[in-house]
């Protein structure tokens, strides 16, 4: 890019930077549903801060995959959640969605996740529905969920466990 150009782009960025609040994060994201996931998150670490088990059971698309006692499981519904709280949400977990920011949150083909993949969310299609993604509504349509919990990780980004 020649001078003048270079100045155009870096201008027009930085506009469009000043524009965009939460969902600045989601300029390095190439799916469009990723400011909902934004908002979903927010939700998400909210509920957790406010220690609402019901509200985060609910939040959670079943089954949920996890691990209990060294072994992956599929947690199959709300009352098998809450019976195993503490052990899904384990520290690092919990420490991990409790300091994630936007910044944190990013995504693939697999879905969202925050930090070092410790939670996974996404839109959840429901069971038997054939879903078009050329549909209009397709990015707005399904809601989202948490659909794992990955716990029991020997490095956290809260601390001990850290290289």
């Amino acid at each position: 890019m020649r001078g003048g150009s270079c100045l155009v782009l870096v201008t027009t960025l930085a506009l469009v930077g000043s524009h965009l609040q939460a969902d600045s994060v989601c300029l390095s994201v190439s799916r469009p549903d990723c400011p909902r996931a934004v908002a979903f998150f927010t939700e998400f670490q909210g509920a957790f801060r406010g220690n609402d088990r019901n509200k985060i059971a609910i939040m959670m698309s079943y089954p949920v995959i996890t691990t209990l006692g060294g072994k992956q499981i599929r947690i199959t519904a709300r009352a098998q959640l809450l019976a195993h709280y503490d052990e899904i949400f384990d520290p690092e977990v919990r420490c991990a969605v409790l300091m994630a920011t936007p910044e944190s949150i990013w995504g693939n083909w697999r879905g969202f996740t925050i930090n070092r993949g410790e939670i996974w969310f996404d839109g959840i299609i429901p069971r038997g529905e054939k879903a078009d993604s050329n549909a209009p509504d397709f990015w707005t349509k399904y809601p989202f969920k948490v659909k794992t919990v990955n716990n029991g990780s020997p490095l956290s980004i809260c601390g001990k466990h850290s290289p």
